[in-house]
């Protein structure tokens, strides 16, 4: 069925509320669920896709699902193996709102599905499709070592890390005086060792205070700063990548390969990191991996580690998957993680599969947040 036509024919959007264990902060936002776009792409010959984006707000979420189902309409009878002709067509159809903001986020999640039919029909993996050569992807904790923990819970958080075979994670920092961020990495520093650890900052940072930050945090060994400043202000992210020997990581904000280009040109990143859902999706962000290549800058992936460990080891350039569960509760099956690493598996497409069950008791009730 590889090189047969694969007629694009019904989809399947549903909102579905993922719980977090417990709510989670950054600098500038708080986190009290994901609300989840999920998509089912199905073919004339019995295939199906799945895919998803995701937003922080029941009406943030249903404004996705009506993108979804506008942009839906380029697809139907189309073939779904013509992936890069797909994805084209529906940023034409997304350009009188714009090819950014919901329109990217509504194409990932097409686009993904539509990946994930392909693979299948080929019977390989995404990552065997498109060339990879690595089953073994390195991965950092992400999920846990929110700002708004406190230093006890950091530290319980980080050794719960080390002890399910994690060897890097990522501490929130911005918190309004900078020896509160300081001591919060001294003290998890302290219990991981010499393992891997980068900070985010989410933006929370002005200009200044993101040098002197850089400054105070030299001590730590850190893989890298994120998102030091606001993600519009290119220049100032620039002028801090400029006077700090940190590796400063930006992108996940930015939208498409022309917003990641943007910041390898201006030299406001020393990593890439691109968001699936910002890229629209796995054609996009592989666009994106090829312009961090052109520059020699490596790239890292932002949420989504079901897929974008699939890319990833596709692209030599790329380091250090991000590894956030928050779709775990309703995919039959997380991706395997062990010894630091996503092991990507001969599974036909992104190996994920929505759990109907879990689905449904997520489903929030019509009218609700």
């Amino acid at each position: 069925m590889a090189n047969e036509k694969l007629t694009i024919q019904t989809i399947t959007v549903s909102h579905i509320r993922v719980p977090l264990p417990r709510p989670a902060a950054v600098s500038t936002f708080k986190i009290p669920a994901v609300d989840t776009c999920a998509v089912t792409l199905r073919t004339r010959e019995g295939l199906s896709g799945v895919g998803w984006c995701a937003a922080f707000g029941a009406e943030k979420c249903r404004a996705l699902m009506a993108m979804v189902r506008d942009l839906f309409g380029t697809l139907i009878n189309k073939d779904a193996n013509d992936t890069e002709g797909n994805w084209a067509a529906m940023r034409q159809a997304a350009s009188f709102v714009g090819r950014d903001g919901i329109s990217a986020m509504a194409i990932a999640a097409l686009d993904t599905a539509s990946w994930d039919i392909k693979a299948k029909a080929a019977g390989l993996p995404l990552w065997k499709l498109i060339g990879g050569a690595r089953s073994k992807i390195p991965c950092y904790a992400s999920e846990g070592l929110w700002i708004n923990a406190d230093i006890e819970s950091l530290k319980e958080a980080a050794a719960s890390f080390i002890e399910r075979g994690h060897t890097a994670m990522k501490l929130r920092v911005g918190k309004p005086d900078l020896a509160e961020d300081i001591a919060r990495v001294a003290a998890v520093r302290e219990v991981i060792g010499d393992a891997t650890l980068m900070v985010d900052a989410n933006q929370g940072w002005s200009d200044e205070q993101a040098k002197e930050a850089c400054r105070e945090l030299a001590a730590f060994d850190l893989e890298w700063v994120e998102e030091p400043v606001d993600h519009e202000d290119v220049r100032g992210c620039a002028l801090v990548a400029a006077e700090t020997d940190i590796p400063i990581c930006q992108g996940e904000t930015s939208w498409n390969e022309r917003g990641m280009r943007h910041l390898l040109v201006t030299g406001a990143c020393d990593v890439l990191m691109a968001d699936l859902q910002r890229c629209s999706g796995p054609t996009g962000w592989l666009k994106a991996a090829g312009a961090a290549g052109e520059h020699g800058t490596p790239i890292t992936s932002h949420l989504f580690h079901e897929t974008s460990a699939h890319l990833m080891s596709a692209v030599s350039g790329s380091v250090w998957c991000e590894h956030m569960p928050w779709w775990e509760p309703i995919l039959k099956e997380p991706a395997p993680f062990k010894d630091g690493c996503i092991h990507l598996t001969d599974k036909p497409g992104i190996g994920a599969e929505w759990d109907e069950e879990a689905c449904r008791k997520f489903a929030p009730t019509p009218g609700g947040d």
